[in-house]
């Protein structure tokens, strides 16, 4: 497989996370999702916005940042074996994490970039570790997180403050997000939404870590070359995850009405099936004409990931907020703003790739970390 094939192979497959993350992060820049998580709150919905929520739940929920976070322990592999130092590396990680910190308090609680940013930190302890032992250690923090989330599913529920003032903070909530001013916002923000979230990082790090581990597995083992002994190892797992998946899917589906305190646990052991399905299926059938025609146009969006990411949240929440419809969408007209606002960023990142070498936010990240400017603009290089 030629390298520019392989590149292609992964921009793609990171394009099709992305979509999936908008699909499930589109809920929480419309509506007070937070608030209802911090209370243990299910929103009842009805017709078709509950066959939306369920394929959510069942499809979709802890689905797509496994293979997000797996391709970026490939994408640390893929770094570090170009020859590139260990304190470049560590610079371009911390310059991550303030970009991740600032989307975190000035945009939007549900950031990643500095939960990851922070846990790629401790992949440099891997790096020299046999393929074997990786492979063990994250399969192992799988097992330890869902083990703790396990055992949390029958703990009695609780939350930060009691339920019978929840009203009162979803007023309030509302109030401050459809009618307050961007300082009062982003204030009223940091304790309600950024001081709990950076207090989670202890139990986040766990699966996102093994999910890295998961994805530098793949890289020293070099799998993500579609050679034929790969696909032979790659059908394997695809085959393994055929049979696993569905069972957790059908235990999910059923969770929703007999057991909703494990749905939690369900959906993100589904999640371990899928999302080895989801990745091994695009590997395996990727050659197919028709396969490559539909998925080919999502290595744009893969190559400007990190720009995508986070303009998906700060052009959105401003839409909402600007034009009163937070709180106004329904779960069915989401899902419709999803599949279109992803469409305009994959035709708005195929133009600009036409004319820059990478994204705003890459060229940013890439020019601070080698401490000079990167190449930009195509058409100025002779």
């Amino acid at each position: 497989m030629k390298a520019q094939e392989r590149i292609v192979l992964i921009d793609v497959i990171r394009g099709f996370a992305l979509l999936g993350i908008l699909f499930i992060n589109m809920k929480s820049y419309y509506s007070p999702a937070f608030i209802q998580s911090l209370y243990g709150i299910t929103p009842n919905v009805k017709g078709v916005d509950k066959i939306i929520h369920i394929f959510y739940q069942t499809f979709i929920q802890m689905k797509f940042y496994p293979i997000f976070s797996l391709l970026f322990g490939l994408s640390f592999y893929l770094f570090l074996s170009k020859g590139f130092h260990v304190i470049l590396y560590t610079r371009r990680m911390i310059i991550l994490f303030l970009i991740g910190l600032i989307h975190l308090i000035f945009v939007w609680y549900g950031d990643i970039l500095h939960v990851y940013a922070l846990t790629s930190i401790l992949l440099l302890l891997f790096y020299q570790v046999s393929s074997k032992s990786i492979l063990y250690w994250g399969f192992a923090l799988l097992a330890v997180y869902h083990v703790f989330i396990s055992w949390n599913s029958y703990l009695p529920s609780f939350t930060l403050i009691e339920k019978n003032e929840y009203s009162n903070m979803l007023s309030t909530y509302l109030s401050i997000y459809k009618q307050g001013s961007y300082f009062e916002w982003v204030l009223y923000r940091i304790n309600i939404e950024v001081i709990p979230v950076l207090l989670q990082f202890p139990f986040i790090f766990v699966p996102v870590l093994a999910w890295f581990l998961l994805g530098l597995y793949i890289g020293k083992e070099g799998i993500y070359e579609r050679t034929p002994s790969n696909l032979i190892r790659v059908k394997l797992w695809w085959k393994i995850s055929l049979i696993f998946a569905p069972v957790f899917l059908i235990l999910s589906l059923l969770a929703h009405i007999f057991l909703p305190d494990t749905l939690y646990l369900l959906s993100s052991l589904s999640g371990i099936g899928l999302t080895i399905l989801y990745i091994t299926s695009i590997y395996i059938f990727f050659d197919h004409q028709f396969v490559k025609k539909v998925l080919y146009p999502l290595r744009y969006v893969g190559r400007m990931s990190l720009s995508n990411y986070l303009f998906q949240s700060i052009f959105l929440i401003s839409f909402f907020r600007i034009f009163d419809l937070y709180n106004n969408i329904s779960l069915s007209e989401g899902f419709i703003i999803t599949i279109l606002f992803f469409l305009i960023q994959l035709i708005v990142s195929k133009y600009w790739l036409a004319y820059f070498h990478q994204g705003p936010i890459e060229w940013i990240w890439r020019s601070f970390s080698i401490k000079k400017f990167s190449p930009f603009i195509k058409n100025t290089e002779k």
